[in-house]
């Protein structure tokens, strides 16, 4: 199995919230590939800024470079997967999280999130687990 990890996701296993049980279970697979899109990057660290802990980036980095089996970046191709992921949403689809799930489907990738909004983006349309919520 290939997951990628939504910023949701990996914060809920950064700061053990729920959801942090079956995101320990991929990591512990290994059979399994965990994967980010590199805004994810990006999204952690201006979570952990917001909270006042931007200095411990780099050790929070340092231990998940090597987890991640891989960063997907977003290209061309990702960008339009969003487009068409925000015309098959029956909700608003913010842009970051767009890319992200695009990149989980141009990368055939079973997308893990926390955030009810990527649930109104067609069943047909995105591989996806919702993890549970605070």
């Amino acid at each position: 199995m290939k997951y990628l990890l939504d910023s949701s996701a990996w914060l809920a296993h950064l700061f053990s919230e729920p959801g942090v049980d079956q995101v320990n279970q991929f990591f512990a697979d290994e059979e399994v590939q965990v994967s980010i899109c590199a805004l994810s990057i990006v999204e952690v660290f201006t979570r952990l800024k917001a909270i006042g802990r931007q200095a411990h980036w780099v050790e929070v980095w340092g231990i998940y470079k090597d987890i991640f089996d891989s960063v997907i970046a977003v290209d061309e191709v990702i960008a339009h997967q969003a487009l068409r992921l925000r015309t098959l949403s029956t909700e608003r689809l913010p842009t970051i999280d767009g890319l992200i799930a695009a990149a989980a489907l141009v990368g055939d990738l079973t997308l893990v999130h926390r955030d009810p909004h990527l649930t109104a983006i067609d069943d047909a349309a995105l591989k996806r687990i919702l993890l549970p919520s605070k």
